[in-house]
């Protein structure tokens, strides 16, 4: 009689243990349900915005350099340049040969592109920074070759042709509806392309043509700085610029192609005037 008894205390007792477990699970659910519920509430419109945020806010720092806010622009002029240099040129076993310069002046045209981006605006000046590279079109140096350091035997003429690629700024002063001042500096290297080196006789052909260099290509550092007025409304809505430019192109050479001669022809310092009409998007 006592054994029933006491299993039928265990059965009451684990019943009520399960029934109590019942009712803390049913009183847990709302709290839980109001801790959740706020924080869903505050993520979610984050996320959301974050899905329609524009494209164009995102990525800033790529943005500006969209062609949507980039100027691409045309270049077309003529130059003159200055370049070659007199020098002694040595010979193995000889006294040598100078070489003058009758002609370091050339005239021709130059073609340019270039591809800026808006930069700081600051009211009455604005600015765009990008690249700006040219094409400018050969030009010769003319000069003579005293044989010995005594004999005025030969002339002699070469081409020099430059590629310069600058990281450009351009600022747009007291901008308008009719016109704009421009100001332009830029710094970079400069391809510069040495060819076609030639002798002739002066002598009526006693004396014959050496030919001892070629033409070679390097780089060197170059500069450019201009000053120009923009007519802005010149064809419709297209911009014309006119302005004057000044480049220095930097040296070059030609090497020597006989075993005999101990030194390279150098062109000097090159320089270039320009007058430079563009046009831009």
């Amino acid at each position: 009689m006592t054994i029933l008894i006491l299993e039928g205390m265990e059965s009451v007792t684990t019943r009520t243990k399960l029934f109590l477990f019942v009712l803390a699970e049913l009183a847990l659910q709302p709290a839980l349900a109001s801790q959740t519920a706020p924080n869903l509430a505050i993520t979610s419109p984050s996320v959301e915005s974050q899905q329609t945020k524009p494209l164009n806010q995102q990525g800033s720092f790529f943005s500006k350099f969209s062609p949507k806010r980039a100027t691409i622009m045309l270049q077309l002029g003529g130059y003159r340049a200055s370049q070659g240099s007199a020098q002694n040129i040595g010979i193995a076993g000889l006294i040598g040969d100078r070489f003058t310069v009758t002609q370091p002046y050339g005239q021709n045209v130059l073609a340019g592109l270039g591809y800026y981006v808006d930069g700081m605006n600051l009211g009455q000046h604005q600015f765009l920074f990008g690249l700006n590279a040219f094409y400018f079109a050969p030009t010769s140096v003319k000069g003579n070759v005293v044989q010995e350091q005594l004999f005025t035997n030969l002339a002699y003429r070469y081409s020099v042709t430059h590629y310069p690629i600058y990281f450009a700024a351009k600022e747009l002063v007291n901008p308008n509806d009719a016109y704009t001042l421009t100001l332009d500096l830029g710094v970079g290297p400069n391809i510069m392309q040495t060819s076609n080196f030639s002798e002739t006789s002066l002598d009526g052909g006693v004396t014959q043509p050496d030919s001892i260099f070629s033409g070679q290509t390097r780089v060197a550092f170059s500069a450019t700085a201009g000053l120009g007025v923009r007519i802005n409304h010149a064809f419709g809505h297209v911009p014309l610029e006119v302005g004057y430019r000044f480049f220095y192109l930097g040296q070059g050479s030609l090497n020597s192609i006989n075993s005999q001669v101990t030194n390279k022809l150098n062109t000097g310092n090159c320089y270039a005037n320009a007058l430079v009409f563009s046009i831009s998007d």
